[in-house]
């Protein structure tokens, strides 16, 4: 039986259907039954491959000697991140529009529009998480630890509360920052939300043990007295199985979901109302283009416009930030070996960091080039343009990855030096990847911009842990460290060779935002 138009559960099977597009798209246009497979198979991998970290982990959560730490902080990573998604999702529905407009013209109440809404987001954001945690909750039940399927309602739970939070957070600084600025600080609020937790776990694992059991006791100590122990361990003796901590996780996720829904239901209508007058630039109309006039010199008047329409585009810090942050662990580790020391552990996160933030940069100049009739029929070779754009490219790595180096000069200027040699070696090789095999897309589309061909998004991930790898091995002085670069140079000569033998059409690849081949073109 249909629910009826209109209705609380017609909305909700409306947005789902929403979400479900919305992934699809990231299968560049495959078909529900090969994505089905595909998931299929993906879901029977994790849960292959988290059988024996099931059991390796399984004494330390739900035995006798279960330490709980792990999975507080497991569980505190999680809920940041729902946050996050929360914030997100919220000002993509708020700016983006869809279908709001047309909810919002129906004589429907704004109430169950919210909480459709919000049980889509809800949904959205349990999947992402799910996807990783639940294989290790059925893994778990599977080896006859029944307590491990907790997992399910803590985790709904949780993705219920985030989303309250997320929705009162996104509307409420709709309100106090204005709708202008709106997109802009709910991104890099839900950047720091979400990377912050993570960095401070990590900041916590690179400490002394010493230092850590100190503050351990010092956090103990304050909250035993307080109860404030008992309440930030809620959700970590719910997801150990506990009944009576499951019951109030999930009985207040409900009333706070409930709660948020009811009294922001009004504010969100009037938020939405606020937005379709929003322009997606900064400060004052027309303060984007006070004080900037037409200079000669080709490439001054490119690199400023990619600059310009970079520094406008609030949601690229915000997913560039993550970008770097997720990154981060792969230095905690390192720094956690004994054998290696300080500099060496540094410079491959670096390496890195800047190859994955010259890709992303590199295809947005491209790829999601917002112009491209204006850059197809202007009188300047396509060659000058990739060269010009490629330049552009450089500054912002350079502002992120200056300090890192400084840093690592103070400990040695040798390492810093190799490792900003090898750093410029390894955004280079990003950056050419993408200009020589376009992706056309959307600009905001950045973090999908791999749905058309994931075989690119692995040769990128291959380049950038390449010159990590030769860095470590130049560092060490082995000559072995030529292989990865000789590996990274047959995979750009590869690459530039296809795109030399394309046949290259101005009506298609160049419009699309794909350069065009190394010749002059006239207006």
């Amino acid at each position: 039986m249909k629910p009826a138009p209109g209705s609380f559960l017609w909305l909700v099977a409306h947005d789902m259907r929403l979400n479900w597009r919305r992934f699809a798209d990231m299968f560049g246009g495959a078909s529900t039954r090969n994505i089905g497979a595909l998931l299929a198979c993906g879901i029977l991998v994790l849960h292959l491959v988290t059988w024996p970290a099931v059991v390796l982990i399984m004494p330390h959560v739900h035995g006798p000697d279960a330490n709980i730490t792990p999975l507080a902080i497991a569980t505190l990573c999680i809920f940041t991140w729902m946050i996050a998604q929360g914030l997100f999702s919220t000002t993509r529905t708020l700016f983006d529009r869809g279908d709001l407009d047309l909810l919002l013209g129906a004589p429907l109440p704004a109430t169950r529009i919210l909480a459709a809404k919000a049980i889509a987001i809800t949904a959205s954001t349990l999947g992402s998480i799910g996807l990783l945690v639940l294989p290790l909750a059925n893994m778990g039940a599977l080896l006859g630890t029944t307590v491990w399927l907790a997992a399910y309602p803590t985790l709904i739970a949780l993705a219920l509360m985030a989303t309250a939070l997320g929705l009162g957070l996104s509307i409420g600084l709709f309100f106090i920052v204005g709708p202008r600025r709106a997109r802009t600080f709910t991104q890099m609020t839900g950047a720091l939300i979400a990377g912050g937790f993570v960095l401070g776990a990590q900041v916590i694992a690179v400490l002394p043990e010493a230092l850590r059991e100190k503050l351990t006791q010092a956090f103990e100590s304050t909250a035993t007295g307080t109860g404030l122990r008992d309440v930030a361990l809620l959700p970590v003796h719910a997801m150990q199985g506990q009944p009576r901590a499951l019951t109030i996780m999930v009985v207040l996720a409900g009333l706070l979901f409930a709660l948020a829904v009811n009294v922001l239901g009004n504010r969100f209508a009037a938020a939405t109302l606020a937005a379709t007058g929003a322009p997606s630039g900064r400060g004052r109309t027309g303060g984007a283009n006070r004080g900037h006039r037409f200079r000669a010199g080709l490439g001054r008047n490119l690199r400023h416009k990619e600059w310009r329409l970079l520094a406008r585009d609030p949601s690229l810090f915000a997913q560039l930030g993550l970008q770097i942050i997720y990154t981060i662990p792969i230095a905690v580790v390192l720094l956690r070996s004994e054998a290696l020391p300080t500099a060496l552990a540094l410079a491959p996160t670096i390496v890195v960091i800047a190859a994955q933030v010259s890709a992303s940069l590199s295809w947005i100049m491209v790829s999601g080039e917002d112009a491209p009739e204006l850059m197809a029929t202007a009188p300047v070779t396509a060659a000058d343009v990739d060269r010009i754009k490629l330049g552009a490219v450089g500054l912002p790595v350079l502002v992120i990855i200056a300090l890192p180096l400084a840093g690592l000069a103070l400990v040695s200027w040798r390492v810093a030096l190799l490792t900003a040699l090898f750093t410029v070696a390894g955004a280079t090789s990003t950056a050419l990847l993408n200009f020589w095999h376009p992706m056309p897309g959307n600009r905001r589309g950045m973090l999908r911009r791999h749905s058309q061909s994931k075989l690119i998004a692995l040769v990128e991930h291959a380049l950038a842990i390449s010159w990590a790898i030769a860095i470590v091995l130049a560092l060490a002085g082995s000559l072995i460290a030529l292989l990865p670069v000789g590996i990274v140079v047959t995979i750009l000569a590869l690459v530039r060779r296809r795109h030399r033998s394309r046949s290259v059409s101005p009506s298609t690849e160049r419009i699309a935002g794909a350069p065009l081949a190394n010749a002059p073109l006239r207006p």
